[in-house]
């Protein structure tokens, strides 16, 4: 009887430890310096939505919410994070850790707010990816690294290629 009774304690704890991990939030974490001051971006790792916060001006040190969702099959939350300040505005990109699949949104422009995909998704089934993007003269250059082998994606948005991950160099030896 009491044996019973334990297992049914444990799955009710497993039953509530689900649930409250399901519906945890889980975000990521940028920042950018600009002439007034510091802008704190964060994006919630499993819907997209992005959040800011200015350490300047009438609403610094409130968060305020930005643009759309990312719209994906999965819920994971398994989204990176990258914000780049552009003389325009901000950029910011984010890639399904899973998938390798790319997305950005730009604060300016005619579709300011609205998440994107862009390129293609890296080979990599199963794998974790850790992701960076950088600006260069011509664009923006995407780089992925397998978290489990060490084996180093990039990708372009300009050039004869764009859009499409190429693998570089080779995994870690353990």
């Amino acid at each position: 009887m009491n044996s019973i009774k334990n297992l049914k304690i444990v799955f009710y704890l497993f039953f509530i430890f689900s649930i409250s991990s399901l519906s945890a939030q889980i975000l990521g974490f940028e920042s950018v310096e600009r002439a007034d001051g510091t802008a704190f971006f964060s994006i919630d790792k499993a819907t997209g939505q992005i959040s800011f916060m200015l350490d300047y001006g009438s609403n610094a040190g409130v968060w305020k919410t930005y643009g759309g969702t990312i719209t994906r099959s999965s819920q994971e939350k398994n989204l990176s994070f990258y914000a780049i300040d552009r003389t325009e505005g901000a950029a910011f990109f984010s890639m399904d850790g899973a998938t390798g699949q790319v997305y950005f949104m730009l604060d300016y422009g005619s579709d300011a707010g609205v998440w994107k995909s862009y390129g293609g998704v890296i080979p990599a089934t199963g794998a974790h990816l850790s992701f960076q993007a950088s600006t260069r003269p011509k664009g923006t250059a995407f780089f992925a690294m397998n978290n489990f082998t060490g084996q180093v994606y990039f990708m372009l948005d300009f050039g004869s290629d764009a859009g499409n991950w190429k693998s570089y160099g080779g995994t870690i030896v353990k």
